[in-house]
């Protein structure tokens, strides 16, 4: 799990490189007039939040695997009322950006969140596959059936 964990770790921070690169140059370009206090802290809170809630899943999953589904929802809804939050925090504070941080605070959930779950899919997937013996997600999911 720890080398799972690290590879997913890299991947995020490259992506994190990526989505601060980007927005920085499309809001320094194209979106210009959008521009707006606090973007790149908001990258930094999603790029923290995810790897934080990755890392305690794939810990509960290592020492707990059928609690799986049930931490995952929990997460999930944490995470949505911890970014409902921080919106509404920021949104009181400076409601003039009100549209350009709601949308960029969206395409960060959206990029992040898929991500994460292709993360976990995999490694889901692996997980199902070594412990029904099998080499691969197709072999454990004819135990299954």
């Amino acid at each position: 799990m720890e080398k799972e964990l690290k590879r997913f770790f890299i991947k995020v921070f490259f992506l994190f490189l990526t989505v601060c690169f980007v927005s920085q140059l499309l809001f320094l370009t194209v979106f210009e007039t959008y521009n707006f206090p606090g973007r790149i802290i908001s990258v930094v809170f999603v790029w923290i939040v995810t790897c934080a809630f990755h890392y305690w899943l794939m810990t509960t999953v290592n020492n707990r695997p059928k609690a799986f589904n049930r931490v995952f929802m929990m997460q999930t809804t944490l995470k949505l009322l911890l970014y409902m939050a921080c919106i509404v925090v920021y949104l009181v504070l400076y409601r003039q950006y009100a549209i350009p941080f709601t949308v960029h605070f969206l395409v960060l959930y959206l990029i992040f969140a898929v991500f994460e779950v292709v993360s976990i899919l995999k490694f889901v997937k692996k997980e199902a596959g070594v412990a029904a013996g099998k080499t691969n997600f197709r072999d454990a999911s004819e135990n299954i059936h």
